[in-house]
């Protein structure tokens, strides 16, 4: 099993910031893994909310699914991530209020599905997951400042 933990600071209010994490419809925007969403239920915000993902991994393209299992507004959201071949992820995101914007904290806990040779993958794979992780931070990070409604 391996285990990513990232920190950001996004210049946009708490709200806007856990708006942009319940699209699913945007999720290729930010997430550079993500090539495609279907069966999306609008909102990810909700327990139980399901989308299929078609992520682009290792220079293969592998069907997915995401589903919400905490979503605490606008502190807390968390889901589980199932791919083929029986890929395996847990996502913890954790947003607070800081220095007039939010810190968002992404914690991944994720198995890949190698048997046996799971520990050499993690060896092997683990920077990729990490940088890649990484960029969708500073994707979602630029996004959400991009976008943040006008106070009239």
């Amino acid at each position: 099993m391996g285990h990513v933990r990232l920190s950001e600071h996004i210049n946009a209010p708490i709200d806007h910031v856990w708006e942009m994490n319940a699209s699913c419809e945007r999720l290729p925007e930010w997430n550079v893994n993500i090539v495609e969403v279907r069966d999306c239920p609008d909102r990810l915000d909700q327990v139980g909310a399901r989308v299929t993902t078609v992520a682009r991994l290792f220079g293969r393209k592998i069907e997915g699914t995401q589903e919400t299992t905490r979503a605490d507004k606008p502190h807390t959201y968390a889901l589980k991530l199932t791919g083929a071949g029986g890929l395996k992820a847990s996502v913890t995101i954790t947003n607070t209020e800081a220095r007039g914007g939010t810190d968002g904290t992404v914690d991944v806990e994720y198995d890949l599905p190698m048997g046996m040779f799971a520990g050499v993958a993690e060896k092997l794979l683990g920077g990729s997951i990490e940088r890649d992780l990484r960029h969708s931070m500073e994707n979602f990070k630029a996004l959400c400042e991009a976008t943040i409604p006008a106070h009239v």
